[in-house]
């Protein structure tokens, strides 16, 4: 390369470390051993357990928070399905409680009781005569020896009667000897008073059992007949039910049900917890027995006195409401006692629910929150049940405390008392159902909130460290050595000395600026690698990364670039270093204030120690252009604002290196 052309001279070069040397070393000694310092220590101490400990305590509180609000909402929400169902199963029946349909049941019913009951007493009555022959039986049978004898008796009186000669005589005339005629007119009287004797016991024992053990065996009859009366009772009252099921339960089911539909969307979790509340016909029992819950009673169970009463009512010619009294003065406590359990099943279901889980743990894994951690909190089946139950239960008590308070004048006007008790509501929604978040100050709300979730490790190694107190000392070298390699050796003559030789300005600017550059790119080389090997001996959770806190250094140097550029242009446009320094120095010195001061105003610190007012100081600082929160959120706003700090340090040394060529120097 020919002599006028070369732009780099290596003795100047030399001569510019020897000078500044040992201050770079300084100063990137100290760089690298307060970064390892800030690294290690907040790596090492208990500000990630802090932090963690936050944020864990403020996600637990917002899901129970949320758990309590869904579930207070979901039973809002059921509570008007019930009372929808209520109302419309009431004026469906009032509609089918016509006079003609209780004549029509009454008959039926009647008709099936008397049936019921001829049937049962033909069984009984058999049964008494079957047990009233069985003891006549067994009395003849015991008096066998006294009807022998009697007979006996009466046949020996029998023997010596004249009809009985006359007809051994009878016999004797058709060839019969006098033994044989006697034996078979004997006989004859044996069989004879036999059958009346026998008869006449019989008689006698079946009046006397029936004058004195009919009613005995009347109730042991019915006894031993139990279960076949109380089947053919039962068989009965199931067809009266039935009967009465067809002709009004079945028919203001089915009305009520439709109107939930009309209600809610049957996709709706509205829909499916009103249903699984109602649980018509048991349909939903494998919901409650798969969460080992009691199956509750059908719902419209209560109904059916009421119903009955109403139906008996047409007796007197008179329409019965008492279905309607109760439903609209005595369900309160049931429906609400029904929709705390079903909607504490159903919060607790599907809160434990695989897929919702890991929907949870998709959401809480940007927080750094494991499944173990989740599994921590405590929101197992059983929690969650316990947290919603106890959060309905208490709001439902307390609204209707406080609804009881109402004045009567209010109550009076429908719509005043209508707003009052939707203001009382809203009042003890957050008092119940908001979390310790939402009942504090809106700005300390945030603050908390803010802390729980910001990377703290992130925030003083990247917005404190590398923004403030990592540019301090480079920024103090950059002043310091800017103003020596240009105007300190103008001031000094060196720079006459120096132009005396074959050197031309072109060479003296250039292998100044590269040699800037130079010791500033090796200083956060050394600072990049410095940093890495931290990190990796630091344990702690953040959202760093080795690629981030390379771009953070790149973004430092960059930073110092620019500063670099404005001091060496005052260094090249002043012939005296003192004024190179106090213009390029102060405006260095001022940018580095400022960004001090535009920190505790700055979005990285929590809103409950920020001053917003001194966020102003970022829009006079160069070094905000270094904008690690946009590194750390991996975002790419870095990338333009850096091309501009770029831009800004080599215009600075172009100009500078311009006017230094240029100028008339006191030689």
């Amino acid at each position: 390369m020919k002599k006028n052309k070369r732009l780099f001279s290596k003795a100047l070069f030399k001569q510019s470390c020897k000078a500044n040397g040992v201050m770079w070393a300084i100063i990137t000694v100290a760089v690298c051993f307060m970064l390892s310092c800030v690294m290690l220590i907040s790596g090492t101490s208990n500000i990630s357990a802090v932090k963690d400990g936050v944020q864990d305590t403020i996600i637990q509180e917002l899901i129970t928070s949320e758990i309590k609000k869904s579930s207070v909402n979901l039973c809002d929400s059921t509570l008007k399905g019930e009372k929808e169902f209520d109302n419309n199963f009431v004026l469906k029946f009032n509609e089918l409680n016509t006079k003609e349909n209780a004549e029509e049941f009454n008959s039926y019913k009647n008709q099936k009781t008397q049936e019921a009951y001829l049937e049962g007493t033909t069984l009984v009555t058999n049964k008494v005569t079957e047990k009233i022959t069985n003891a006549v039986t067994q009395r003849v049978l015991e008096e066998s020896n006294a009807i022998q004898q009697e007979v006996l008796e009466a046949v020996t009186q029998d023997m010596s009667s004249q009809e009985a000669q006359t007809q051994i005589a009878t016999l004797m005339g058709e060839g019969k000897t006098q033994q044989e005629a006697i034996e078979i007119v004997k006989a004859n009287y044996v069989l004879e008073e036999t059958e009346r004797i026998k008869n006449n016991h019989i008689n006698a024992a079946k009046q006397d059992i029936l004058l004195n053990k009919k009613d005995q065996f009347t109730l042991e009859a019915k006894e031993e007949l139990k279960d076949e009366l109380d089947a053919l009772n039962a068989s009965t009252e199931e067809d009266v039910t039935n009967k009465f099921k067809e002709m009004y339960v079945i028919p203001c089911y089915e009305y009520a049900a439709n109107s939930i539909k009309t209600l809610y969307n049957e996709e709706s979790s509205e829909y499916k917890v009103t249903m699984l509340t109602i649980n018509p016909n048991h349909v939903a029992d494998s919901e409650y027995t798969k969460n080992n819950e009691v199956i509750p009673s059908e719902y419209i169970e209560d109904f059916s006195s009421y119903m009955l009463s109403d139906v008996t009512s047409w007796e007197d010619n008179v329409q019965g409401y008492t279905l309607k009294d109760y439903v609209e003065n005595s369900r309160e406590d049931f429906i609400i006692s029904r929709a705390s359990q079903s909607c504490s099943m159903a919060v607790g279901a599907k809160l434990t629910d695989a897929s919702y889980k890991q929907e949870i743990l998709d959401i809480l894994k940007d927080y750094k929150v494991s499944e173990e951690t989740y599994d921590g909190m405590g929101f197992d089946y059983t929690n969650v049940h316990k947290i919603s139950y106890e959060s309905i239960v208490e709001f439902q008590n307390k609204y209707n405390y406080e609804v009881s308070l109402i004045n009567d004048d209010i109550k009076s006007n429908n719509e005043q008392y209508l707003q009052e008790k939707n203001k009382i509501h809203d009042e003890l929604f957050i008092d119940v159902a908001g979390s310790l978040l939402d009942k504090l100050p809106e700005n300390v709300s945030d603050g908390i909130n803010e802390l729980g979730t910001m990377d703290l490790y992130g925030l003083i190694v990247g917005s404190i460290f590398f923004k403030m107190a990592g540019l301090l000392l480079p920024i103090i070298y950059v002043i310091m050595c800017s103003n020596s390699l240009i105007a300190g050796q103008v001031d000094t003559g060196s720079m006459a000395y120096i132009l005396s030789t074959s050197t031309r300005r072109k060479e003296v600017t250039f292998t100044q600026a590269l040699y800037l550059i130079g010791s500033l790119f090796l200083m956060f080389v050394l600072t990049t690698i410095t940093s890495c090997v931290c990190f990796a001996i630091a344990d702690v959770t953040t959202d760093l990364t080795y690629g981030k806190i390379i771009l953070i250094n790149l973004g430092a140097f960059v930073t110092l670039f620019a500063i670099s550029g404005i001091n060496y242009l005052t260094s090249c446009y002043f012939d005296r270093s003192k004024k190179a320094m106090a213009l390029g120095g102060g405006i260095s010195m001022f940018f580095l204030v400022a960004t001090m001061l535009g920190l505790f105003g700055s979005p990285v610190i929590p809103s409950v120690v920020r001053i917003s007012a001194l966020n102003n100081f970022n829009y006079v600082s160069l070094i905000s252009l270094f904008d690690v929160v946009s590194i750390l959120n991996c975002g790419t706003e870095w990338i333009y604002k850096l091309l501009i700090l770029v831009a800004i340090g080599l215009v600075g040394y172009l100009i500078g290196s311009i006017k230094f060529q240029k100028k008339d120097l006191p030689l």
